[in-house]
Order: structure tokens, then C-alpha cells, then sequence
């Protein structure tokens, strides 16, 4: 895993990932997103959420049936909702929340019981551009990874808007350009075009937009909470992997693990596997 932070004025950028690196856009106003370069990949960040997704859906013909394994990190603990076209969530997980979805659509999360912000709700969307290849019965060993830190959810609840990309890493390009996997700093302008940016370094997979925008009330259009993509909790979660759900949380630690596991301590906050 590797991490790369660069703020300046108005925007944020970083790229993370074990496997995977993220692109950042933060921007801070209106009139920052409305900017517009010019561009040689007719799909960008600024759409509207789900659209590039429908679109390389469209073009790539994903199967339906395949979901891709996602999983979600927060900066310490938190409760991780997700929506797809419903105001009722389909999944409600502790962090780390891993479930599987649909390519080619957008989801909703709901995050809550932030320790670092007591009584906020934030409520960031995933947009998934494309899928992973995994070795057959091994789709949940290989989720793409959301992790969201303290300051990404800091900036949204100020009211700002931090978009990120999430692009599978091209391995020549990595060692051209860190061979040594060290950190190193990466500004993308608000001009640019990040998911071009991202498939110049690998393959963009994935955008999540963190902002402060929250339901308004009964009257919601459902297409706040997603494109109505599939969703699956089931093998998504893989054994001993120290995701716990919110229902096991009612259960003695010693149930979480089985004969052959390793036994499940508390940890603090997090329950972690020795």
C-alpha cells in the first residue's frame, strides 16, 4: 500500500491502493466543478453521477450477473449503508463493509456513527466504471478498495466536494514512474480530466464523490440512491478477513471464528484477526 497527498488551494489529489491507485479531485465550490478543459477523453469525473458508467456499460457489455466486490475503509470505525434506487438500504455493514455490486452502475453509501463526527451523516457515491478479472472462486480476495480518510470526510461535511478515481495500476508505468514504490506527490488541475489522467496510468475503475449533500426528505428522487445496480452481502465478505457485520457485533467473539480460524480479538474500536 502506498499513499500520495498533495493539497493546494481548493483541490486535493492522492493516489492509493495495494493494487489499485486513486486519482483525487476537491472542489470546494460550484463554480470550481462547473470549469471545463478540453479534452481527448469524451468521459469525465463531472458528469453526472452513473452516466460514464452507463456509458462504458453500454460499449463493454458487462455481464449482469458478475458482481465486483467492493470494500470500503474509514478512518477508524463507522456504519457503512448502501442505496440503489431505494431510500431503504439494501446492506447496513461496521467498517470495513465489503459487499459486491454491479459494474456499469452508481450507488449510494450512508456512513454514520462516526467516531470523528458524532451525530453526521455523510452520505458519498460510488460509481463503478469496470471490473476485475480474478482467478475463478476468488472474486472476494480481490475488492476494489475505498478508503476514506479523515480529511476526504472533513472536507464534506465543510460543504466542499472531493472526487477521487480509483484506476487498476499498469504495472510498466508504476515502475517507470516509482520504481522504488515510494510515496510521491501528484497535482491534477481542476481543468484536467482525471478519469483521462487515470487510464493514462492504468485502468479506471472507479469514481466516489464524497460531498455534503444529504437527503431532503420523503420526496427524494430515488436516483439520488443509485442506478438500481445489483447488490450481494453473501461471499462478498471472505472468512477471517476481519469484516464484521452489524449483527455479529451482538455475538460472543468466540462465534465469530470457527474450528479452524484464527480466534478474533477485540481490537479497540476494530476487531482484527491474529
Amino acid at each position: 500500500m502506498f499513499f500520495i497527498a498533495n493539497w493546494i488551494p481548493g483541490i486535493a489529489n492522492r493516489i492509493a491502493g495495494p493494487w489499485m491507485v486513486a486519482a483525487i479531485l476537491a472542489v470546494c465550490n460550484a463554480s470550481a466543478q462547473a470549469q471545463q478543459g478540453e479534452y481527448y477523453e469524451p468521459l469525465n469525473e463531472k458528469l453526472p453521477p452513473g452516466y460514464s458508467a452507463e456509458v462504458l456499460a453500454r460499449v463493454r457489455h458487462y455481464d449482469p450477473s458478475w458482481l465486483q466486490p467492493v470494500r470500503v475503509e474509514l478512518p477508524s470505525s463507522g456504519t457503512v449503508s448502501v442505496y440503489s434506487a431505494t431510500p431503504d438500504p439494501l446492506g447496513i455493514l461496521a467498517s470495513p463493509a465489503q459487499f459486491s455490486v454491479n459494474a456499469g452502475h452508481f450507488y449510494r453509501l450512508r456512513l454514520s456513527d462516526l467516531p470523528e463526527f458524532p451525530g453526521v451523516e455523510i452520505f458519498p457515491s460510488i460509481e463503478i466504471l469496470d471490473r476485475l478479472h480474478p482467478p475463478e472462486g476468488q472474486s472476494h480476495n480481490y475488492p476494489i478498495p475505498i478508503v476514506l480518510t479523515e480529511a476526504d470526510l472533513k472536507a464534506a461535511v465543510a460543504g466542499q466536494m472531493v472526487t477521487r478515481v480509483v484506476y487498476l495500476e499498469e504495472p510498466r508505468n508504476a515502475a517507470s514512474v516509482d520504481p522504488l514504490r515510494r510515496e510521491y506527490a501528484q497535482t491534477v488541475n481542476p481543468q484536467e480530466n482525471a478519469l483521462q489522467v487515470a487510464n493514462q496510468m492504468g485502468r479506471a475503475m472507479m469514481i466516489v464523490r464524497i460531498g455534503g449533500r444529504t437527503p431532503s426528505g420523503p420526496n427524494m428522487p430515488l436516483m439520488f440512491f443509485g442506478s438500481g445496480g445489483a447488490f450481494d452481502l453473501g461471499n462478498s465478505v471472505p472468512l477471517n478477513s476481519g469484516v464484521v457485520r452489524l449483527s455479529d457485533r451482538k455475538k460472543p467473539i468466540d462465534a465469530l471464528a470457527s474450528d479452524r480460524s484464527p480466534r478474533v480479538r477485540s481490537a479497540g474500536r476494530e476487531n482484527s484477526v491474529e
